[in-house]
């Protein structure tokens, strides 16, 4: 297949191939035409050396008949005595009485040609003529007559080709001098020895010789023909050997050319001596250098390299003739300003001995990024399972806590001692909202998930976030079109926005603005693999301030548990870490834009509820009027001792009957022996030997009608919130006060009657 930029190539070898054919055809007729020359003269030539032949042998018997003074044959009616010949001795008679005439060398040889012409078609001409002639046989003809004139210029021969008869002839005329013996017969006309008298010529017919040229002509063609086809052939072999070799070259070329204009790496070839044999274009897209400016300035390459890794890169570069390199990674300056990371790897090139190194440089930046991620994924989600781990253990020592403390308020004691226990009770309340932040972050938190709308809960926030705020802040809030519902827990997307407002807030201390704004938006797979999320529809909730913005090197750890760039004491730390717990948890994700001291943008994804039916459903609160103490039996399941002992005291105080169970195992067995007097199983979510979902599911094939609380300090794998909604069951979760506990119990026990 041609490709646009070996076109030319591929032309102009055509091109010569057809001036290269067209020139040995020229050639070749040039060599037909002059060998068909060469024959037709070579003909003539030899029908010229006949001729001269005749006319030597013509000239010999004449002079041979002059020299004996002519010939004397008998007169008869053919051979009557010549009129034109004045001698005295003409006539003669023999003793027998026979009459003779003498025979003069011309008459003699004119009729011996005569008995030649009458033998054969082919036969040579023969004459003599002279501008004195006796015999008007002999007048000089126009042709003649030219040939003496030539004579007179000494000329000694004169020959062309003549027609007579309608035949094509050669005639040759050569001089006639006058010697001794011609004063016999012509001195009286006053001729000298040595003197021009006129010429002998003769003729010889071409046809045979034509013949032997057309013979000859045949044989110059169809060799010409063989060796001009030949030629021809050769020619082409020849072309198409080489088209083929410029196709590969071209081929070769293109694949080369592809490979480097349209590669994503940065190739070059570089000698010992820092020369540049070569460089790809694609250097301009990773570097914003140009491959001018490389060739122009080789060190160039070594410039745009970090300070900080040019000495493992000249290091690496060392051993130039090492036949393997390990891959190198480096940090490069692009001419825009910007920083890359750069993967090299480099090998020798070898022409008749090594003449450089080819190096390859990959563009890894992005790689670089996801794996500072992805770093930063693990250690969050490591940290996370540390804080839930924490948190849910600490969660179970507060609820003792709390609820003891909250047991001893209940009773008859002193004021200074009910002060010491209202401090517990405010310190533990701190220690809950500690360990609630840690559980969001861990994504542990036991969370109340609903289809809600972002737009009506930011509207429903709206007054509060202007009492957040001080006056020199201005607060502008656009919501979603359309408003597509996520399922979430609304008190956590309440916090999640009332804990990045606040943040906005104090990176403003001279005032500024805060920008909230609701809309929804596609994630493509590409997106969504980054942050490890599922692509398809998202709400995107945007905050930004034009406060102080976050340093880069902060940048990594702003989601981590107790990282704060706030002065000590303004700040624990947890608050953006919370934020990214709730998130992760409602199967989100949030990504932050920010410049030094040019502000900072959040930005949180929330999926988007598979049915776009639903009503914004807010918690029922419970009536100050519920009676909170009862007389009903309860079991009691929990795996922690001080969780168990404080529940039974209270329940007990408060006049419950109260069978205790240590695991899920040990409640089914309890409750198989006294299920017809229990009313109600408060139920602890994570137990040993058998969670309270598995307990549940054998209690039920009991009594199908069962009441039972479930309760948990986190939510795990175990058990699905999501579950325990559809499925209508009750929840609280740990830590709790008495008196939520109680409100609840209460709730559960009096449901349906």
């Amino acid at each position: 297949m041609k490709k646009p930029f070996g076109d030319k190539a591929l032309g102009f070898t055509e091109k010569h191939t057809t001036c290269l054919i067209g020139a040995w055809v020229l050639l070749i007729v040039s060599s037909l035409l002059w060998n068909l020359y060469r024959i037709h003269d070579s003909v003539l030539e030899k029908a010229r050396i006949e001729t001269r032949s005749i006319f030597e042998l013509t000239l010999v018997y004449r002079k041979w008949a002059a020299s004996h003074g002519g010939v004397y044959v008998p007169v008869t009616d053919k051979t009557k005595p010549n009129p034109y010949l004045k001698s005295h001795r003409r006539d003669v008679k023999t003793t027998d009485g026979i009459e003779l005439t003498l025979v003069n060398p011309a008459w003699m040889t004119r009729q011996a040609f005569e008995i030649l012409e009458r033998q054969s078609p082919y036969s040579p001409k023969s004459r003599i003529t002279s501008p004195k002639y006796l015999n008007p046989i002999n007048k000089p003809d126009e042709w003649e007559m030219k040939a003496l004139s030539a004579f007179e210029k000494d000329k000694k021969e004169f020959s062309e080709v003549t027609m007579i008869d309608n035949k094509r002839y050669l005639r040759l005329m050569k001089p006639l001098y006058v010697e001794v013996e011609c004063l016999q017969c012509h001195g009286y006309q006053g001729y000298k020895v040595g003197e021009l008298r006129g010429g002998i010529g003769i003729a010889v017919p071409l046809l045979p010789f034509y013949n032997e040229e057309k013979t000859a002509f045949v044989i110059a063609i169809f060799t010409h023909l063989l060796i001009g086809s030949a030629g021809v052939i050769i020619i082409l072999l020849f072309s198409a050997n080489i088209r083929r070799s410029q196709e590969r070259l071209i081929k070769s070329e293109w694949q080369f050319r592809t490979l480097s204009e349209f590669s994503t790496d940065w190739e070059y070839w570089i000698t010992e001596q820092r020369e540049i044999l070569y460089i790809s274009p694609s250097c301009e897209r990773i570097t914003g250098y140009k491959p001018d400016e490389f060739i122009q300035k080789p060190n160039l390459i070594r410039d745009i390299i970090c300070e900080e890794d040019r000495t493992n890169f000249d290091r690496h570069l060392e051993d130039f003739k090492s036949p393997t390199h390990e891959e190198l990674q480096f940090r490069i300056i692009t001419k825009s300003g910007e920083t890359k990371w750069i993967s090299h790897v480099c090998s020798p090139i070898y022409d008749k001995g090594l003449i450089g190194r080819r190096a390859s440089n990959r563009d890894i930046t992005d790689k670089k990024r996801l794996e500072e991620r992805l770093l930063q994924a693990q250690k969050m989600e490591s940290l996370g399972m540390l804080a839930g781990g924490v948190a849910h253990d600490f969660n179970n020592l507060l609820t003792a806590i709390i609820g003891y403390s909250s047991l001893i308020m209940n009773e008859e004691i002193d004021d200074r001692i009910k002060g010491f226990v209202k401090n517990v009770l405010k310190a533990s309340d701190k220690a809950r909202v500690l360990t609630s932040s840690l559980l969001a972050f861990s994504r542990k938190q036991v969370i109340d998930p609903k289809p809600i709308s972002l737009n009506e809960t930011l509207e429903n926030l709206t007054k509060i976030l202007h009492r957040l705020i001080p006056e020199d802040i201005a607060l502008t809030i656009e919501y979603a079109s359309p408003d597509y519902p996520v399922y979430a827990d609304c008190h956590q997307i309440e916090q999640v926005i009332i804990n990045m407002v606040t943040n906005a807030k104090d990176a403003m201390p001279r005032g500024g603005k805060i920008s909230i704004s609701l809309s929804s938006i596609d994630i493509s797979e590409g997106l969504a693999s980054i942050y490890e999320a599922k692509a398809g529809r998202y709400m995107l909730l945007t905050i930004s301030d034009s406060g102080l913005g976050i340093d880069k090197k902060d940048l990594p750890h702003i989601f981590e548990p107790f990282y704060t760039t706030k002065e000590k004491g303004k700040g624990t730390g947890l608050g953006l870490s919370m934020v990214y717990g709730i998130v992760k948890q409602h199967n989100g994700f949030i990504g932050v834009y920010s410049e030094k001291g040019l502000g900072t943008t959040f930005k949180i994804y929330l999926p988007v509820y598979a049915s776009v039916s639903y009503t914004q459903d807010t918690q029922a609160t419970i009536s100050d009027s519920v009676n909170l103490g009862g007389n009903e039996t309860i079991l009691l399941v929990d795996d922690e001792d001080s969780i168990r002992d404080f529940i039974r005291e209270m329940l007990q105080y408060y006049g419950y009957k109260v069978l205790i169970a240590k695991d899920g195992e040990e409640a089914v067995q309890v409750y198989k022996g006294q299920h017809e007097a229990i009313d109600m199983v408060l139920l602890d979510v994570i137990m040993p030997r058998k969670n309270g979902r598995e307990a549940l599911n054998e209690l039920r094939e009991i009594n199908p009608k069962l009441k039972v609380l479930f309760m948990s300090g986190y939510a795990d794998d175990v058990i699905s919130i999501k579950e325990i909604h559809e499925e209508g069951l009750d929840f609280i979760s740990k830590p709790m006060t008495p008196e939520a506990l109680l409100t609840k119990i209460r709730v559960v026990i009096d449901k349906g009657q």
